[in-house]
């Protein structure tokens, strides 16, 4: 393998680093698109799966809702990758950035041992007790193939990690790129049997999906040799990565916790929602795909920040660390302000996206998701606020006080305002809405001023 790393950033000679907004910028864009290019996969296999048929589609929904809960946390506790990378790679560590990737591989596996059994068993207890009308069989099919994806999609997100908390996001972003390509030829032909190969319905949908995921992983290994260098010295012993290891899992699993908290709000807000009638539902999805497909953007933001602060930090200069977090936060909430204005000005175009709104029968669902959307433009901002500043405290290896933030504030704050407007002040749909805004509202404030405070200079350093 090469011998050494690509040079890390030098520390500046004042507190101020000079173009850091450029240097910003030139991270999170293909960050950004990596992000939109893995969650494309989803999104191909929906569609695909979606012409096969209604019971299909309910079948793989359920199956996919059992996998996701899992996915969601193990995806967390691996975010503990890129700032232990990001850190070691701005003191000028090049040891302890390959002891930080060997531990991260050495995570996904002992994660997808430990997660394998179980969606295997959950797989049979859909296929025996799967609610009336909805086909267990399918549901179990899916999910017992689509879990064999997530050895090598944990796999993918510690190289990813290591190579963004480097400063080289570009692999990541053609590779994920080159796999939604091949997701959106390779899904239709397996699932509907194009030319030579069989059609294989609901298992093609999940076996494209699984080897795209295999090949991008395995892609990504053999990009990573040229990049993430071993140094000449004798390789780090097996101590020295157990050690690693167990950094990676006591920052990680906060960052789990905390993302199935985010998650288990918005799914538990959709379970209530459902008492409010099929209109109000459909018009909740569709106000979510909106903002969760704008949410990418702060989302990779987030992701850069994160990194840029962790490699200061690393190197020893807080103010520049809090200078870069405070930039990455005021461009999320910015991007966020300017998208928002299109839910005022221009409601029926976001929502057409998803629905006919010419369609007479879908005027009650566009009346209730443009009355979402114009809540979420009270929320967006602090969304993108709150993940910013998460990601920011993650590069300062901070985990575990953001996570009963998260903790508190969703599951307290914002659900439970939530459904007391919804419920016990007769709001109805609106008040479950407003319980996400007052949730992400006092999330992004408590993470701020943690973040404020664990970067001011005069107090003293704590340890990481």
């Amino acid at each position: 393998m090469p011998t050494d790393l690509p040079a890390s950033p030098p520390a500046p000679a004042s507190d101020r680093p000079p173009g850091e907004g450029g240097t910003l910028l030139r991270l999170a864009v293909p960050v950004i698109v990596s992000q939109f290019s893995v969650n494309a996969l989803a999104l191909i296999s929906t569609a695909v799966i979606g012409r096969l048929g209604p019971a299909e589609l309910a079948a793989v929904a359920y199956g996919n809702a059992a996998y996701y809960l899992g996915f969601i946390v193990l995806l967390g506790v691996m975010l503990s990758v890129a700032p232990r990378v990001a850190a070691a790679h701005g003191a000028g560590d090049p040891a302890g950035v390959a002891r930080a990737v060997r531990a991260g591989l050495l995570l996904a596996a002992l994660l997808s041992a430990a997660f394998l059994p179980l969606a295997f068993l959950a797989a049979h207890l859909m296929q025996t007790h799967a609610p009336d009308g909805l086909r267990g069989d399918l549901a179990g099919l899916y999910l017992r193939l689509y879990a064999l994806g997530m050895p090598a999609t944990l796999a993918f997100s510690a190289l990813r990690g290591a190579l963004e908390g480097t400063g080289q996001p570009r692999p990541v972003t053609l590779t994920a790129l080159g796999g939604a390509l091949s997701a959106a030829a390779l899904s239709p032909a397996l699932t509907f049997g194009w030319g030579p190969l069989p059609a294989l319905g609901v298992a093609g949908a999940a076996l494209t999906t699984v080897i795209v995921y295999w090949a991008s992983a395995l892609i990504l290994a053999f990009l990573s040799r040229s990049r993430l260098a071993v140094p000449k010295a004798a390789p780090a012993p097996a101590g020295t990565v157990r050690a690693e290891l167990r950094v990676l899992a006591r920052l990680g699993w906060p960052i789990g916790l905390t993302l199935g908290a985010e998650g288990g709000l918005f799914t538990v807000t959709s379970l209530l929602m459902a008492r409010f009638g099929p209109d109000a539902l459909a018009a909740h999805n569709v106000a979510l795909q909106v903002i969760t497909a704008v949410f990418m953007v702060p989302l990779g933001l987030a992701t850069a920040t994160g990194i840029r602060v962790a490699h200061h930090h690393g190197a020893g200069n807080l103010r520049a660390a809090r200078r870069v977090g405070l930039l990455g936060a005021g461009a999320a909430v910015l991007i966020m302000l300017l998208v928002s204005v299109s839910y005022v000005l221009t409601p029926g175009a976001v929502t057409g996206v998803f629905v006919n709104v010419r369609d007479p029968a879908n005027a009650a669902l566009v009346a209730q998701a443009a009355s979402f959307l114009l809540i979420a433009t009270l929320f967006q901002a602090a969304d993108g606020l709150q993940v910013t500043a998460n990601a920011a405290l993650r590069g300062l290896q901070d985990t575990r006080v953001p996570m009963l933030i998260s903790l508190v504030t969703y599951w307290i704050v914002g659900l439970g305002s939530g459904a007391l407007l919804a419920f016990g002040l007769g709001l109805g749909p609106r008040g479950l809405w407003f319980g996400l805004c007052a949730g992400l509202m006092c999330t992004a404030a408590l993470l701020l001023a943690r973040f404020l405070r664990r970067t001011d200079t005069r107090r003293p350093r704590q340890p990481a």
